[in-house]
C-alpha cells in the first residue's frame, strides 16, 4: 500500500460540489473499488475515502474547486 495515500477532500463552494461531485465519486470508485466511504453532512461535505493511488489523487486535484488534503501518517489511525 506504499503507493497509496490517505486523503480527505472537500469543495471550495457548494457550486463546485454540485458540478464535480459525481466525477469525484467515479474517480474514487474506480481507484479503490469501494462503493461507500465516510463523509460528513455539511454542505459542501468533507469526505474521507479509502487510500487512493497517486494517480487518483492527481485526477481529483485537476478538478477546479476540489480541495484535496493529505492526512499525515501520524493521524491516520485516529
Amino acid at each position: 500500500m506504499a503507493d497509496r495515500k490517505k486523503v480527505s477532500y472537500t469543495f471550495k463552494q457548494l457550486e463546485d460540489w454540485q458540478k464535480h461531485n459525481q466525477t469525484v465519486i467515479l474517480i474514487v470508485k474506480e481507484d479503490t473499488g469501494v462503493e461507500h466511504w465516510i463523509s460528513n453532512r455539511s454542505l459542501p461535505p468533507t469526505s474521507f475515502p479509502p487510500p487512493l493511488s497517486l494517480e487518483g489523487i492527481d485526477k481529483l486535484k485537476e478538478l477546479d474547486g476540489v480541495v484535496v488534503e493529505d492526512i499525515p501518517e501520524d493521524k491516520q489511525d485516529l
